[in-house]
């Protein structure tokens, strides 16, 4: 392990910025405990906004400590005139920890994860796993206890009702109702005889008089845009906005699944055919679209969308001035990993497969809400 940088005494936002990252480690439950802490420059090294000599010296430190193995730097968005700092971001992966516990004498954080055994063992009685699956996934909630978050967990076998997760949530944890949120499974193993209700997917639809298709939107802002008429070429297709992934969930089919909510000008009489497609495998109102960020992530929505709803291509009309901008000016790198993306390989349409993810492995990635002028 390399010796503590001597000039690191000298350096207190750098200080704080490690004591920062460990105060993170400190605090993430046992299934993030692999997560790398990923901090915004700027946001703690507020020297940096100086632009000075000052400055300059405090980014060659941070780069310095990159050398140092504890920490990767990722550059953001900026024109040729920004500092490279500009947008950037710190990672820590978690082999950095031992690193920075021994640099700045913090004892490590096993006692947390001891106090948060013994209180699942205490209550081991009110959960149909003894708590097995509860040992190695700890909860943090602000200043409670261990003891505190697992007594209030184990109040959920009292619920004698069908529930959603956040009903759930916000029954046991004190009101609150997003602290379950993605731990369905757990829910699932320590109670298996409750009655947990699937959440509907909210799904906005926009309908205009006539449609000659339909046009699957990922992200809000595009979505609202298009409802209002831009660009010009969406204006004769229903617009269909469940929020990124939700849009492709294997129930979003299901009457139980979906809600579906609608607006626009031929809500009142296309709405029931519309409905028909959805729910009931009917013909749709001309050929399905998907229109996303050109990202790996996107793809995939696309992929999945297909198993859905069947022959759902690449929006041409969205996706080549997206291409045309990434070809020229290149795009984010770096940003998959942090967002957990993986290569979808193949979507199964031929567009996307044989332009865009091409496009994408070879010149980065471009968010659909960036303005082009269509």
């Amino acid at each position: 392990m390399d010796a503590r940088p001597v000039w690191l005494d000298d350096e207190p936002e750098l200080l704080a910025l490690l004591n920062a990252v460990l105060d993170r480690f400190d605090h993430q439950s046992g299934e993030t405990r692999q997560k790398s802490i990923v901090f915004k420059v700027e946001e703690h090294l507020p020297s940096l906004a100086s632009a000075d000599a000052a400055a300059d010296q405090r980014w060659a430190l941070l780069q310095m400590l990159k050398r140092y193995g504890v920490l990767s730097i990722r550059s953001g968005r900026r024109s040729v005139y920004d500092p490279e700092w500009q947008a950037a971001k710190v990672a820590f992966a978690p082999e950095s920890e031992e690193i920075l516990r021994a640099w700045l004498g913090r004892a490590p954080t096993e006692r947390a994860m001891q106090a948060w055994r013994r209180a699942v063992l205490s209550h081991a009685l009110a959960f149909a796993d003894g708590g097995a699956a509860l040992l190695s996934r700890r909860i943090v909630i602000g200043d409670r206890t261990p003891d505190e978050v697992v007594a209030a967990l184990a109040r959920s076998a009292d619920i004698a009702g069908p529930a959603t997760l956040r009903q759930l949530s916000a029954f046991a944890f004190w009101g609150d109702s997003k602290v379950l949120d993605e731990r369905g499974d757990l829910v699932a193993a320590l109670f298996p005889q409750l009655d947990v209700l699937d959440r509907p997917i909210v799904v906005a639809v926009h309908l205009p008089a006539r449609a000659d298709g339909i046009l699957f939107i990922e992200n809000q802002d595009t979505y609202t845009a298009a409802a209002r008429g831009t660009p010009a070429q969406a204006q004769d297709l229903a617009l269909v906005y469940a929020s990124g992934f939700r849009s492709s969930a294997l129930r979003i089919r299901a009457r139980s699944g979906a809600l579906l909510h609608f607006a626009g000008a031929g809500t009142a009489d296309a709405r029931a055919a519309f409905e028909r497609w959805w729910f009931d495998a009917g013909e749709p109102a001309g050929p399905c679209h998907f229109w996303g960020d050109l990202d790996f992530a996107g793809m995939q929505i696309l992929k999945t969308l297909r198993q859905r709803f069947g022959d759902v291509t690449a929006w041409r009309c969205g996706y080549e001035p997206m291409l045309a901008v990434l070809r020229q000016s290149g795009g984010h790198r770096g940003g998959s990993e942090s967002r957990g993306q993986i290569d979808p390989v193949a979507t199964g349409c031929a567009f996307a497969d044989e332009a865009l993810l091409p496009a994408i492995r070879e010149y980065g990635q471009l968010d659909q809400e960036l303005p082009m002028g269509l």
